[in-house]
């Protein structure tokens, strides 16, 4: 079982400085390829001007690499379409063109489904699953996956900084001392937790491991 990930850039087309955003993408891509090369079937990989793809073989990290794309990479924003299945073709590990099977076309489902959120779906969200067996379940990932995004969305700029920071350093967990992040940030530990309580920042990262978990469990 493979982890099909599809990344589009959304309103690319207006853009002005697209090749920079290419270049950046590109440069952050090849560092993700290096540091989660353990996870990877096959590495990220620019398939078109505005979209990026990458294969993997366990669900372990798949939404911390997605949140660290989507940091460095903003104030652009992205769909992710997650496509869970098997690969029916041959796969070089260098690239993720070429390879193709159910995960990849439950990926594109996803993302073209997001596409058209807006006249066919009631999720705000940015990110779907599919090709799990149990449609119940998918749904209900699904369905907190949207609840994690608006969450986020909610986050004022402060509580971004200081979330993004947490998320670039020490990745999606809480091995990480609030001392340590408050010297890092220039602030006080007491406004630390502050922020992290308000933007219920917990909730949001024990929901997102808990959906990794399950993802472990249905493989």
């Amino acid at each position: 079982m493979y982890y099909a990930i599809i990344g589009d850039i959304i309103n690319s087309k207006q853009i002005d400085n697209r090749r920079e955003v290419q270049e950046k993408l590109k440069y952050y891509l090849d560092k993700i390829n290096y540091e989660y090369q353990e996870d990877l079937a096959a590495n990220f990989t620019i398939t078109l001007g505005d979209e990026f793809q990458g294969l993997l073989k366990s669900p372990h990290h798949i939404f911390e690499i997605l949140s660290k794309i989507e940091i460095v990479i903003s104030p652009l924003k992205f769909r992710f379409g997650i496509g869970i299945g098997d690969i029916i073709t041959s796969i070089d590990n260098r690239i993720s063109i070429g390879s193709d099977g159910p995960a990849w076309w439950h990926a594109r489902d996803m993302v073209t489904s997001l596409k058209n959120h807006k006249s066919r779906l009631k999720l705000a969200t940015n990110i779907k699953i599919s090709g799990l067996k149990d449609d119940l379940i998918q749904e209900l990932l699904n369905v907190n996956l949207s609840l994690c995004y608006s969450l986020k969305n909610s986050w004022t700029s402060e509580q971004k900084k200081v979330i993004d920071h947490i998320l670039l350093k020490y990745g999606l967990n809480d091995n990480f001392i609030q001392k340590e992040v408050a010297q890092d940030l220039n602030m006080s530990p007491v406004n630390i937790n502050k922020k992290l309580k308000l933007s219920l920042f917990y909730d949001y990262l024990y929901t997102l491991q808990t959906i990794t978990n399950l993802l472990n469990r249905e493989r």
